[in-house]
């Protein structure tokens, strides 16, 4: 009987989305860890991608209050054949090494906060 492969392990600290392209799908709770952070030209790239290639599921990025934006890598679960995988293969992947993964508690510090009512 042949050996099946075993998955590779998933990365301890990966530092960009490229790191984890070896292992996609990654397991769900293993993406919510993370945020992919990246700058207004790829955000303008996927609203592109995903304009000419309308499907119910879109990301929709969130602007931080440094700029950049931010999506859960709890979306890598979904690609390259899930939900998000139609567009998802349509993104030039040799620009994932540009989007930053980072804690998700540190994104969640970087996001804008509501405007208190008086």
């Amino acid at each position: 009987m042949p050996d099946i492969d075993e998955p590779l392990p998933l990365p301890e600290n990966p530092q960009t989305v490229a790191d984890l392209l070896p292992h996609l799908p990654i397991p769900y709770d293993y993406g919510r860890q993370y945020g992919m952070v990246f700058g207004q030209e790829l955000a303008d790239r996927l609203a592109e991608v995903q304009a000419e290639n309308p499907t119910q599921h879109v990301a929709s990025p969130v602007q931080m209050t440094d700029g950049r934006f931010l999506l859960c890598a709890d979306l890598l679960s979904a690609v390259p054949n899930g939900l998000y995988g139609p567009n998802f293969t349509r993104l030039d992947s040799s620009r994932f090494d540009e989007i930053a993964l980072l804690p998700w508690a540190d994104c969640v510090a970087l996001l804008p906060q509501p405007e208190t009512l008086p």
